[in-house]
Parts: C-alpha cells; structure tokens; sequence
C-alpha cells in the first residue's frame, strides 16, 4: 500500500466534520451545489443528519429515449426538406407556385419529383437533411424508421418560442441512472429555444454535455449515498481530517469516479458493480464498442465539437444514464447567406439527426427525435439553383418541427391512419394557422410532442396529468402521429 493510500485509508476515532468545519477546512465551497458534484457536498449533509435522495428517476429503461436537435436560427423543414401539404397532409399538395416562398421552383415542387418515402415520412428527393441521414445509417436502420411533420409558426430571431417540451417529457416518468436531463448548453433548456415556463422543474435543469469529460460529472452523489451508511460516512470524515494538506489536496482535485475508486480499494464501499457501471470507460463514447464499430456512428468523435456533444448526449440517452438529451446546432439563421451555406448547414442537421438513428439501432434501442428551429425562412422567386431557390429573409409563418421514431426488430414503427401531418399550409405558402390549435402556438405544439411521446407508450389519455391540461380535448387523436411500439 503507498503513503497516500495509508493516508487515506488511515481512520481515527470521533465525529464526522460539520459543514461549518468543512467550510473552515477549504473542504467545501458555499457554492458547491451548483460545482461539479462533490463528496464532500454529500458527506456535509450526513454531518447535519439530512436525508440523501437520488435526484434521478430512474424507470430502468422501460421508456422510449428522446434526444433533442435544436436548429438555432431559423431554417428551413417544410418545403426543401420535409414535404408540406394542405389539410389532407403531407400529400395534399399546395397550388402550382405555392412552394415558392419556401425554397422551391415550380420544376421542384412535390408534384413534380419522385418522393423519397426511405424514412416512411414523405421528404424532397433535393433535401440535403434527408441526404445527412442516408450518408449516417444503414438501410436496415432506415427500415425502422418513420416521421411526422408539425407545422406550426413561431417568433424570429428569438430564444423566447417554447419549442422544448424536454421537462414534461421527464414528467412522464423517463428518467436516467445518472440524471434526469442533459443538454448541450447551460440553462433551463440545454439548448437554445425556451422552455414552456408552465414546464420547468428547477430540480431537473439539464446538466451541461459538451464533451466525454463532461459525463464524468454527472455520477450522481445520491447513487453513491445508496451504497454508505452513516457508519460509513462517519469512517469517510473521520479518514478525511486526518488525511495530510498534500494528501486531502490531491483527493479534492480528483473527480468523483477516481474518488469513488479510492474509497472502494479502502474498504469504504465494497462494490465493484458501482464502478463498472460508472467508471470513465463506461460513459465515453469513443471507447463504447456499439459506436465505435465500422463505420463509427460518430468518427470525428476526438475533434469535431458537434460530435463531441452529440455523441456523448447520444450515448448517455440510449445506455439509461440520463433520461432525455438536447443538442443544439447553430448557424440556421442563413437567409441572404447564399444556397451553399443554406446547404451545409441542412446537412448537418441531417448527420446529426441519422447518427442518432443510427446509434440507436446499434444500441437496440428505440428512439424519438424531435427536430425545431426557432422561427422560419422565406425564398423568392429568383437565383434558383438545380430549382431550389435561395432563403433571403426571415418568416417565422413558414416554420414547421419534425419528428422521427426509430423502432428495433425491423419494421417502421405504426403510423396512425398514415397520418405524417400534423397542421397544414396554406395556398399562400405558409402555415395555416386557423387549420389547428399548433398552427399559431408553439406551447401547444410542445404539448402535441409529449401526446406524441405518451402515444409510443399507449398513454396518450394522460396528456393532462403531465402538461396540466388537453387543448386538443375529444379532437386529441387526430394530433397523435404515432401509435404504441413498447
């Protein structure tokens, strides 16, 4: 055994420290519920005899993943991506011109080109989302796929649109080992778009994932309070005041997976299974065979930032480690940028969406993945190249949300009557506001989301208990693109 470990390991007789002590020590910092997670915060609160409770809700896995793609900007869905139609759907095309102020000349318009239907939902054959998507699975993956777009307009160039319904999405009971919700960005929503204030559950903000490393902080402290008694706790306080200033140093700089190890190999939590489960391999992407096998879902995973989030998001979501993830993608505000900038950004939305299908069925795992952009693009008749046309301005009338459901074993998950619309345009080409209660309210279009997740599950009827109220009432199943699949 090393110095540092005796030293450590070392137990001397009395009582644990109080937080007052702790604070006097340097230990802890009046902050430290807002720091990275911390033994000492835990041990503080078994000093002042306080209940320690796992934040997480875990349902073991029994509910459908939901991973988050927030366009922030204002691009483009309907039109050169999904196809968009009247009040019959999405094949109730619009009147010849229609298409124009979203993106597509007359040669380019849906009764002019083969549908590509490879992900069930009905999308352009130009769509360079759609081209991401194919460039990012398999076939096999794309077979158990199927969509529904939402038409619905919303604010421009504002972070204000409730677009993220990810804290009624908990509320329905999916939860995670580790943590109940994970973002890509700091705040309410880890993501760019607001959430609905009705929504927020401040004990459930989403913890900040930007990297592998993040994920190390979110081994939760209540997990760990499971495995100690207070016995325990007391031994852990007791070693801690007689650890040397070079020894309790190096133990505070280590992050709580390495602590965790040291307080297994002295005898303090007796269980292997913790750190399995839990250690910094089990939760990195890149050494996370599934993703990493030929092709790798995410293969620049070591310098693409983009990949960086959204595969260790992606990870942390379909293991059960967190229950719901978001990952934002800027530069979707790209009117006046020009086609080439309009269509790299599309295609990465593309990749980033195909990914997550793709991790998905590698993991054997379904998957829904809502798709929203805050605010909307509008084209004119001019510039047209291989007949789509530039976006030069923004028009939050012309935005729409999609949403995709992978199902393992084969087969694309049910359809209710074929119904892949939800809302409709207008001969004016632009949401038909009047045609549905999502046309003008992003919070309802939220709530239409959940419906929809509940619906995977065969519980749409419980709509009301989770988002506070049904504004679809007897008209609700006529809102439900899905139908159950676990």
């Amino acid at each position: 055994m090393s110095n540092n470990k005796k030293s450590f390991c070392h137990q001397t007789n009395g009582n644990p420290m109080s937080r007052r002590e702790l604070l006097g020590a340097g230990l802890i910092s009046s902050s430290v519920c807002v720091g990275v997670p911390s033994l000492f915060s835990m041990f503080s609160k078994a000093a002042y005899g306080q209940d320690l409770k796992c934040s997480s809700a875990s349902t073991g896995g029994k509910m459908v993943p939901f991973l988050v793609v927030d366009l922030a900007g204002g691009g483009n869905i309907a039109g050169t991506n999904a196809i968009v139609g009247g009040k019959g759907g999405q094949e109730d095309f619009l009147p010849a011109g229609s298409y124009t102020t979203i993106g597509l000349a007359p040669e380019k318009e849906p009764g002019s080109v083969t549908i590509d239907r490879s992900l069930g939902i009905a999308m352009h054959p130009d769509s360079k989302m759609l081209q991401g998507i194919n460039e990012t699975t398999s076939v096999t993956t794309r077979a158990g796929v199927d969509g529904a777009l939402f038409c619905t307009s919303s604010g421009d160039d504002t972070r204000n649109n409730p677009h993220n319904p990810l804290y009624w999405i908990a509320k329905t009971g999916l939860g995670g080992e580790l943590v109940s919700l994970v973002g890509r960005t700091a705040g309410q929503s880890g993501g760019n778009a607001a959430v609905p204030a009705a929504s927020f559950d401040p004990s459930k903000t989403p913890s900040r994932i930007t990297r592998p490393a993040d994920a190390l902080s979110l081994v939760d402290k209540g997990k760990l309070a499971t495995l100690l008694s207070d016995a325990d706790v007391a031994k852990i306080m007791n070693a801690t005041k007689s650890m040397s200033d070079s020894r309790l140093k190096t133990f505070q700089q280590k992050d709580m997976p390495d602590q965790i190890q040291d307080l297994i190999k002295c005898g303090y939590i007796n269980s292997g299974e913790y750190l399995s489960k839990f250690s910094p391999a089990r939760l990195d992407p890149a050494t996370d065979a599934q993703f990493i096998a030929a092709p790798p879902v995410f293969p620049q995973i070591a310098a693409n930032a983009d990949q960086q989030a959204a595969g260790t998001i992606a990870k942390l979501v379909l293991d059960g480690l967190a229950g719901a993830g978001v990952v934002s993608l800027g530069g979707f505000d790209y009117h006046g940028q020009g086609r080439a900038t309009q269509d790299a950004r599309d295609l990465e939305a593309g990749r980033t969406i195909g990914r997550f299908l793709e991790a998905a069925a590698r993991k054997g795992s379904p998957v829904m993945i809502y798709v929203f952009t805050d605010g909307g693009v509008s084209a004119r008749a001019a510039g047209a190249v291989n007949g789509i046309f530039p976006f030069v301005s923004d028009s939050g009338q012309r935005s729409a949300a999609l949403a995709f459901v992978y199902k393992p074993g084969g087969a694309r998950p049910e359809i209710r009557n074929d119904r892949r619309q939800i809302g409709s345009y207008s001969a004016a080409g632009a949401v038909d506001t009047a045609s549905s209660v999502i046309g003008g309210s992003v919070e309802n279009l939220s709530k239409c989301i959940v419906a929809n997740y509940l619906a995977l599950h065969g519980k749409e009827g419980d709509l009301a208990k989770v988002v506070g109220n049904n504004p679809f009432g007897a008209a609700l199943d006529s809102y439900l693109a899905f139908g159950k699949i676990v």
